[in-house]
């Protein structure tokens, strides 16, 4: 086996230049801008008992968009740092996120004319969005953001034409979904193109680096995926406890959390190359003690949080707890990402203590989603996050050893 081609790799020695980001935040704002209003206007085309089926194929599969989340930060976090491995790091991470692809278009040949169709179709536009922020986190990692930035801008505006397009061609949900997949797979080709060079995509890798590239993958793939389940098995236990009704609060009140934490953590995405390379070694033990630090504080407010919604549950209407608890989970929440971004990229001992944090914390909203939110709807509901985040931190600093210098991932 011969030796790696390293990639075409600008080392990231500064943070990213303020237009840089701008530009970034631009793009993916303008593709989530577009995800979310295409369903409006496929609402005023189709009314609402059909657009209920393509609501209902989205829903149940835009979880599976996060599976790629694992492969794009280890692409973010290991090409910087393993110039020489790096071809190997592409490659697995591609490969990885394509397999959703593969497995949903399969189901796609299988379910064809069965209006169950609508299904794979979903899970492959989920997907193919995975496999494209996958593709373009490659050219960020090599010093490359505009790929980023224009690729998620064109697929918004293709994204909107989808929408005129299912008008005037009189598109069912399954026509339009599998306008979306095609539309989705081509920019995702469009903006991966030229990710490294064949030859070095081509190289078989060093013994071992494939399974390390994958654990790291699985270990920096937990938290988002983990907390978005966390947030179904609310609505689960809502809807099985016969609050179904309810949900529609639930979810108004998350879509302000969502909108905020997914631009915190594309925030830190954005950062990650950089990052990676400061907590690397040396710099390890100072990431460790802000991490401990914000963990704390996590811990604290999130106690405080609880104690205080649970004292005045009683003299307020549910709307002012859910907006009282909305003040404390979505700080709590991008307190914790980032304390749980300085674990991922520092060692592999760091890495494995967040990964079982995300864990844990899914442990926790399980817990106590069965115990509260029957009785209490909405409000535990929220509660419950609060307190998830606290048990996640509480469970977090004992582990952290200040003092030790993180080894290599």
């Amino acid at each position: 086996s011969g030796r790696p081609h390293a990639l075409m790799v600008s080392t990231p020695a500064a943070l990213p230049a303020a237009r840089t980001v701008a530009s970034l935040v631009a793009g993916r704002g303008g593709f989530r801008i577009a995800y979310h209003g295409i369903a409006l206007g496929l609402l005023a085309i189709w009314g609402a008992d059909v657009f209920a089926v393509y609501a209902s194929a989205v829903g149940a599969t835009a979880w599976i968009a996060l599976l790629s989340s694992g492969p794009e930060k280890a692409v973010l976090k290991l090409v910087p740092r393993l110039p020489h491995t790096a071809a190997a790091v592409v490659r697995t991470a591609l490969v990885t996120a394509a397999v959703p692809v593969a497995i949903a278009l399969l189901l796609v040949v299988a379910t064809a004319g069965s209006p169950a169709v609508v299904y794979p179709l979903a899970a492959a536009w989920s997907a193919g969005v995975g496999l494209m922020t996958v593709a373009v986190a490659v050219h960020r990692a090599a010093g490359r953001p505009a790929r980023d930035s224009l690729g998620f801008l064109v697929l918004a505006v293709l994204l909107a034409a989808s929408v005129v397009l299912a008008a005037v061609g009189d598109l069912s949900p399954a026509g339009e979904l599998a306008l979306l997949v095609l539309v989705t797979l081509g920019v995702a080709a469009w903006s991966g193109r030229a990710v490294a060079p064949v030859a070095s995509l081509l190289t078989r890798p060093r013994r071992g680096v494939t399974g390390a590239v994958l654990r790291a993958e699985l270990m920096l793939g937990l938290y988002e995926p983990l907390g978005s389940a966390g947030v179904g098995v609310l609505y689960a236990v809502l809807a099985l406890s016969d609050q179904r009704d309810s949900s529609t609060t639930l979810y108004l009140a998350l879509l302000i959390s969502s909108v905020v934490g997914s631009l915190t953590l594309y925030l830190l995405r954005i950062y990650q190359p950089v990052s990676s390379l400061r907590l690397r070694g040396a710099g390890g033990p100072a990431g460790m003690v802000l991490a401990r630090r914000l963990l704390t504080a996590a811990l604290i407010s999130g106690v405080l949080g609880c104690a205080l919604v649970a004292m005045l549950a009683e003299n307020l209407s549910a709307t002012a707890l859910i907006a009282l608890l909305l003040g404390f989970e979505i700080p709590i929440h991008a307190v914790i990402s980032l304390a749980l971004f300085v674990l991922e990229n520092a060692g592999r001992h760091e890495l494995t203590i967040a990964a079982s944090s995300a864990a844990i914390q899914f442990g926790a909203v399980v817990l106590l989603a069965a115990v509260l939110v029957p009785a209490h709807g909405p409000p535990a509901a929220l509660w419950v996050l609060v307190a998830s985040y606290a048990v996640l931190a509480a469970t977090t600093v004992p582990r952290l050893r200040a003092n030790t210098e993180p080894r290599e991932a």
